[in-house]
């Protein structure tokens, strides 16, 4: 599965990306019966670019190469999204994108193929998932994903997908969790 999920992820192939359920994946969303705390603002992000809510100097942070623009998922409304390759110390894939139709809302309710726990990003409330069935504290993961609140209906996403089960799901969330932090500090300089 983690082939897979690599080949999804880096190739940019597919209109579904592991973060995203399918219409036959038997995810269900309902009415949200979870409480979200409340936004320090809310965030305008249309027509922002992916690929610029990382900049130079964070990419340095995150040791990666420069981000890549990829397909967005039709699904969630996404129109892009930016993907950025570690080598070091072990090869994995960073990918950030802005949700504009799908808050974390949608994955407090999900019930289908993914797992998630609550948390904060620079004080904005978010998500954290993986799929179902892996552990949280597991020695090897497949994909950990942050998602942050940023208006109603609205995310900021970023995924870290690792190219082998090199990376324990906790690093991978910890990697995710300080990409969308980046992420989420540029975003708010550009409001």
């Amino acid at each position: 599965m983690a082939t897979v999920l690599v080949t999804l992820v880096a190739t940019g192939c597919t209109s579904q990306d592991p973060g995203t359920p399918g219409p036959t994946s038997g995810g269900s969303a309902t009415t949200p019966s979870a409480s979200i705390p409340p936004r320090p603002k809310n965030l305008n992000a249309a027509n922002v670019d992916p690929c610029t809510l990382i900049t130079d100097s964070q990419v340095g942070q995150l040791n990666a190469k420069a981000g890549k623009p990829g397909p967005g998922e039709p699904a969630s409304g996404t129109t892009s999204s930016c993907s950025y390759q570690v080598s070091q110390p072990v090869p994995y894939t960073i990918n950030v994108r802005i949700e504009p139709k799908r808050g974390i809302d949608y994955w407090l309710t999900y019930t289908g193929t993914w797992q998630d726990r609550q948390t904060t990003v620079s004080s904005y409330p978010a998500v954290q998932i993986i799929s179902k069935g892996e552990d949280w504290n597991g020695a090897d993961g497949t994909l950990c994903r942050t998602l942050v609140s940023i208006a109603d209906g609205q995310e900021l996403s970023a995924g870290t997908l690792p190219s082998n089960r090199d990376l324990s799901m906790t690093q991978l969330c910890d990697v995710s969790k300080q990409a969308a932090t980046l992420a989420l500090a540029t975003l708010q300089a550009k409001n």
